[in-house]
């Protein structure tokens, strides 16, 4: 397992002039006031790296409604209030254990704080303050090392800036001119022989039935591709229906479809917020590889995020061949283990450390 190194113990972290004046109290989403809540949404809309919908308010109350035991750790600083972390327990064990996790655990592309710029705090203190003895984590962004907390083994993701797209000049825009002509290429060909092709980018009508096409064809992927399913658990299908009806500034859920006559040729089901389009789970039609339905689902969505206010596309974690091929803004996500060194931390540890080498 990777740990971040907490072995000093919690004492010193507390002590340090870097932490001085911190309390906090522990709720679950349905308990933040709203003075919170309106907080909460104010630090999402005016700080660029707090943006993603996957630290919104609406996403972590989402999860919770989905059945799932989230708490949030509300912090303050000499009485005033300083910011949030969400997080998750995964069963009662790890509750007793206070052993927690990302809120959404596989489904969510960020973890970390939601707090003012300038706070500082060491991750022995948070957890202090989120009273857990550890947490495991991934997908914190770089953005989140300014707080002072800690993360290993960096990985690559992607944001295609979308406000250079069509700002006029070819050479910032992120879409080169091979590319373009290659996508016009394959639309021609494609409308050949299935007729004109029509996108929305966000279906409203028959939205549910749509989702759970998507779901469906998107299982049918991973079981084709041997990856493992991701939505096989109930309450992650009740998550996506909760954020696909979910209408806020921070976060909301977009329904993106193309066909080509009336042939289904690609969906797209994210979640944007903030100016920021989560490009969350994508799926096409395998009968149509050759044409590349992807590539061409993510082509119409990005010429019409300039209508739909968006300046950013975010790709999550991991850069791949087909994500090069437009030109992205690369930043990296950490991850590792936060702990203690309590008795029920070394026992959870122990307990993940099985599990880890069972590959499970």
């Amino acid at each position: 397992m990777l740990s971040s190194g907490l072995n000093s113990g919690l004492k010193d972290g507390l002590n340090s002039g870097l932490n001085s004046g911190l309390s906090s109290r522990v709720v679950t989403p349905a308990d933040l006031t709203e003075l919170e809540i309106t907080a909460w949404n104010a630090l999402s809309a005016n700080i660029a790296h707090l943006s993603s919908p996957f630290l919104s308010f609406q996403y972590t109350s989402a999860v919770a409604e989905s059945g799932v035991n989230v708490k949030v750790c509300v912090i303050s600083q000499d009485g005033q209030l300083r910011g949030f972390l969400p997080y998750q327990f995964q069963n009662r064990t790890s509750e007793w254990l206070k052993s927690a996790e990302p809120v959404g655990r596989q489904m969510t592309d960020y973890f970390g704080l939601i707090a003012s710029e300038d706070l500082r705090i060491t991750p022995a203190t948070l957890l202090s303050l989120a009273n857990l003895n550890q947490i495991t984590f991934s997908h914190l962004d770089e953005s989140q090392l300014a707080y002072g907390l800690t993360g290993e083994l960096p990985r690559p993701g992607l944001r295609i800036p979308c406000d250079k797209i069509f700002n006029g000049n070819e050479v910032d825009c992120p879409i080169s001119q091979k590319h373009m002509r290659e996508m016009t290429r394959r639309e021609k060909h494609l409308k050949e022989d299935f007729g004109p092709l029509e996108f929305t980018f966000d279906l409203i009508e028959n939205r549910t039935e749509h989702l759970h096409n998507l779901i469906r064809q998107k299982r049918a992927q991973y079981k084709r591709t041997n990856v493992p399913d991701v939505l096989a658990q109930a309450w992650k299908i009740d998550l996506l229906e909760r954020l696909l009806f979910t209408k806020s500034s921070s976060c909301r859920g977009v329904l993106s479809h193309l066909q080509a006559g009336d042939q289904w040729v690609a969906s797209h089901f994210g979640i944007m917020g903030n100016g920021v389009l989560q490009y969350w789970l994508p799926v096409y039609n395998p009968e149509m590889a050759k044409y590349g339905p992807g590539r061409l689902l993510l082509d119409n969505i990005c010429k019409a995020t300039t209508l739909h206010n968006i300046h950013t596309i975010d790709r999550g974690e991991g850069v791949t061949p087909s994500k090069k091929e437009i030109l992205s803004d690369e930043h990296y996500f950490y991850r590792g283990v936060w702990h203690n060194n309590s008795l029920p931390t070394l026992v959870a540890r122990g307990f993940q450390s099985v599990l880890w080498r069972l590959g499970i």
